[in-house]
């Protein structure tokens, strides 16, 4: 913003937090107000295909600009309903192999991933559905999956089952990057956002118990007994990769930025793969955050080559802990209070080690790729 306001001959301040911002141009103020979400990846792509044309030494008149400009936010998503659906559906498949290697897995995460895509679809539609989106999922996702349990139609894994097609509402991404802000020194930002994803965890971590209320359930039958991997060796490098177009199509990533997340994505599964064997989870992932977003940084510069967000966002979501906590609660509240400890402690540890894996590329770095990764947090 400061370099576009530059060219045209214009000083700007502003201050961001993760749902607001207070712009001032040359003394004019204006807030601006946004809920915290992801963008439409083609949009973020355009933008940057915008930012070159500004300052690329000769820019165009300011009226031509901002008409540009507008004709990019109001562009519709990239992809329609029913192929954000069956993102959804890939999304929560992708990450349930990753979870859980089985063929219970791929079937139960796709045939809830049509639910959850319904539910998702339904709250961009009403505002006010919309904030009771995740509960609703939740609740959803929990009576199905616990009724099939108690039939035997499913056989354990109860909740590595319901953690796959909910991983949209996971507030992950949030939490770890509320840890680089409060380690950046923003504290307020880091702080409301902190605070907002333990809420969101905990409405999520709530559903099943309303789920065993109205089946008349106990709660222990909110429990998590481990089911032997079946799907091979190879099945987290498909489960990544499905993973990763299906987050084209619901984030609306433009096809041909594709290939670049992808290699991203998955080359950040092998460092992450090789580091944790190496040296442990928390350091190995650390490590993988840190060639992650410096991967990032150096691919973004190149004038052909997707916005360094674009290749960034899939990979994110694919170290992100949130998973964690919520396992974490949900084994709590089904009496199983060490594990829950401990795989909240696990959250807080992975989620410190991508944050600081992040703020150490983004300082090792020049100061082009630390603007991007300032651009990439808000």
């Amino acid at each position: 913003m400061a370099q576009v306001a530059a060219v045209y001959g214009h000083a700007v301040e502003a201050t961001v937090l993760a749902e607001s911002a207070t712009i001032a141009v040359d003394r004019q103020v204006r807030i601006v107000t946004h809920g915290a979400a992801i963008p439409q990846l083609a949009q973020v792509s355009a933008l940057k295909k915008w930012f070159a044309l500004i300052e690329g030494g000769d820019p165009p008149p300011i009226e031509q600009a901002h008409r540009l400009l507008l004709e990019i936010a109001q562009r519709p998503a990239r992809f329609g309903r029913w192929a954000r659906l069956l993102g959804m559906v890939l999304f929560s498949v992708g990450f349930g192999i990753s979870i859980q290697p089985t063929g219970q897995e791929v079937v139960v995460s796709a045939l809830l991933g049509v639910l959850v895509g319904l539910i998702v679809d339904m709250s961009t539609r009403s505002p006010r559905f919309s904030a009771v989106a995740p509960l609703t999922a939740s609740v959803g996702v929990a009576v199905l999956v616990l009724s099939a349990s108690k039939y035997h139609l499913v056989h354990g894994g109860t909740i590595d089952l319901m953690i796959p097609v909910l991983f949209v509402f996971i507030p992950g991404d949030a939490i770890t990057m509320a840890v680089v802000e409060l380690s950046a020194g923003r504290v307020t930002a880091g702080g409301a956002r902190l605070a907002q994803s333990l809420v969101a965890l905990g409405v999520l971590a709530f559903g099943p118990v309303v789920a065993a209320a109205a089946l008349g359930l106990s709660d222990s039958h909110v429990f998590d007994s481990g089911v032997a991997p079946t799907l091979g060796p190879y099945a987290g490098w498909v489960g990544w990769a499905v993973f990763l177009v299906g987050v084209m199509l619901v984030f609306g990533m433009a096809p041909g930025d594709l290939p670049w997340a992808m290699a991203v994505g998955l080359g950040t599964f092998a460092a992450q793969t090789l580091a944790v064997h190496a040296f442990g989870d928390v350091p190995g992932t650390y490590i993988a955050a840190t060639l992650m977003t410096a991967a990032c940084i150096v691919l973004g510069r190149g004038a052909g080559r997707p916005p360094r967000y674009v290749m960034f966002l899939g990979a994110f979501l694919l170290l992100t802990p949130g998973s964690h906590g919520l396992h974490g609660l949900e084994s709590w509240i089904g009496g199983q209070q060490m594990q829950g400890i401990d795989d909240v402690a696990s959250m807080v540890s992975l989620m410190a080690a991508i944050a600081f894996g992040v703020l150490t590329a983004a300082a090792i770095t020049p100061l082009t790729g630390m603007r991007g990764i300032r651009r990439a947090e808000d």
